[in-house]
């Protein structure tokens, strides 16, 4: 009897005709980190400011200070330059030139807001990183152990360009790394711990020039009063020293006097209100990075520790 041949179909109802020509494939198990390659890999210098011009990034969320102190002086001259294109008359550019502390104020305002607009920046930036999927597996049989550790740590390498640029993973990535020499899972509890209070340290610590220029613009606005006063009191002087009665005299007299009281009131205004803008912006920065360190310990605390098992490696 002849066989058919390969790829044709034999009578109906025997094996070759139930059984296709072609099979398809089984498919293959995915390796680790292949599912985070199929997203767009991380890179916590994409979108820095610092990183585009060519400067080195400070760590996480720090912001690189002189890069914004340079960058504040800039905007203060173009201040300057825009306010005296306006004219002489400007009611602006006379309050801001009664005093020298007024542009004093401006320029730490410049220099506030910069840093405090990195920090957003970088602060959004770590954020995906929490968002980054199946770093850890979420199938319900996946136990994290040293076996399994490098698994993450090849999710995690897949998932970012410089991992150890982001809080999350290089927080992970320093617990994982050494899980054969750990004993016990509170030993893993306490190096994410000290990492937390590490980072945490390293933003509030950040805040250092933030905290000083807060306190010193005011102090500006008050230089600027004991300025208008003095000036106002002086001049004063020469009208109680006016000997004619002319009411044009005194009047003119009388104006320099109205001037630094003016300069009193002004710089203290400004300086004020430069100071608050700072403390509310501050304020809403450092609460961001407050919600970034928590979300990372809730992350470590969720997707690793409750995942860990070290008994059978003790």
């Amino acid at each position: 009897m002849q066989q058919p041949s390969p790829g044709t179909p034999g009578p109906p109802g025997s094996p070759a005709a139930r059984t296709p020509s072609t099979r398809r494939a089984a498919p293959r198990a995915m390796p680790a980190g292949e599912g985070a390659a199929h997203h767009a890999r991380l890179d916590a210098r994409a979108g820095d400011v610092e990183c585009m011009v060519g400067l080195s990034s400070g760590r996480f969320t720090v912001a690189n200070a002189p890069l914004w102190l340079g960058l504040a002086a800039v905007l203060t001259i173009l201040a300057g330059v825009l306010l005296a294109v306006l004219g002489s008359d400007s009611e602006l550019l006379k309050m801001m030139n009664r005093c020298w502390t007024n542009w004093a104020v401006l320029f730490f305002t410049f220099w506030c807001l910069g840093i405090l607009y990195a920090k957003w920046v970088k602060t959004s930036i770590q954020m995906r990183a929490l968002r980054a999927v199946d770093i850890v597996p979420r199938r319900g049989d996946f136990v994290l152990s040293p076996g399994t550790a490098g698994d993450v740590l090849q999710r995690i390498r897949a998932a970012a360009e410089r991992p150890k640029d982001f809080m999350l993973f290089r927080r992970i990535d320093l617990a994982l790394s050494n899980l054969g020499n750990i004993g016990e899972v509170r030993d893993v509890g306490a190096v994410f711990e000290s990492q937390a209070d590490s980072d945490a340290s390293a933003i509030d610590s950040s805040y250092t020039v933030i905290r000083a220029l807060i306190w010193t613009i005011p102090i500006l606005g008050f230089i600027g009063t004991v300025v208008g006063l003095s000036q106002a009191i002086g001049s004063f002087t020469d009208v109680l020293n006016q000997t004619g009665s002319d009411a044009a005299s005194i009047k003119s007299k009388l104006a320099p006097v109205v001037g630094g009281l003016a300069t009193a009131f002004e710089t203290t205004l400004v300086a004020l209100l430069a100071a608050v803008t700072i403390q509310l912006l501050s304020t809403w920065v450092f609460k961001r990075e407050e919600a970034l360190l928590d979300g990372v310990s809730d992350y470590t605390t969720e997707h690793v520790l409750s995942r860990l098992k070290l008994t059978d490696w003790q």
